[in-house]
């Protein structure tokens, strides 16, 4: 009942509500449950918000919460004005639905990332991420191609995590030898 009566109410109904709720939400006691509140009463782009749920993600990460982390990018993602900013954050939200289980939402947030401007290295990452998220929601054609791209990518920014995606190329290479 609660859910049919939140989403049957207007959209500017649920901002004023939300903005009401965020209003009384000590943010020093619960400062997660304030930032998604005032994001839920943005009624468009706005940084500040974006960035109070970004640190909300890291508050999620550090106790272990990955599908909190998760929620708190992916929102911040939708409240980014600024597109090489949005596409930084859509890298880190797909990281984190990735992590939390959704490889179907990392592949829109992925969309996301694409449009960009990123910087090389987290193109690399990106690569990386879609042969994480292929690996997890279609057939793994294609993958060890992505991970070989994905580990050349990252060499020059982070070449232990490089070594270790080439040896999961190959891997993967050997799963779907003959195929």
């Amino acid at each position: 009942v609660r859910s049919a009566v939140y989403h049957g109410a207007p959209g500017e109904d649920r901002r004023v509500v939300h903005r009401t709720l965020a209003e009384v939400t000590d943010p020093q006691a619960d400062p997660d449950r304030r930032a998604w509140h005032r994001a839920e009463a943005a009624a468009g782009a706005d940084e500040e918000i974006a960035a109070d749920l970004e640190r909300s993600a890291e508050r999620a990460h550090e106790r272990g919460g990955l599908a909190a982390e998760a929620a708190f990018l992916e929102r911040a993602v939708s409240l980014t004005p600024d597109r090489g900013r949005r596409a930084a954050r859509a890298v880190a939200a797909a990281t984190a639905k990735l992590a939390a289980g959704a490889p179907g939402k990392a592949g829109k947030l992925i969309q996301i990332a694409r449009q960009g401007p990123l910087r090389p290295a987290d193109l690399a990452h990106l690569e990386l991420l879609e042969a994480r998220a292929l690996l997890l929601t279609q057939s793994q054609d294609g993958v060890p191609k992505r991970l070989l791209r994905a580990a050349r990518g990252l060499a020059p920014f982070e070449p232990a995590l490089s070594r270790e995606i080439y040896l999961q190329a190959i891997e993967e290479a050997m799963l779907h030898a003959g195929r």
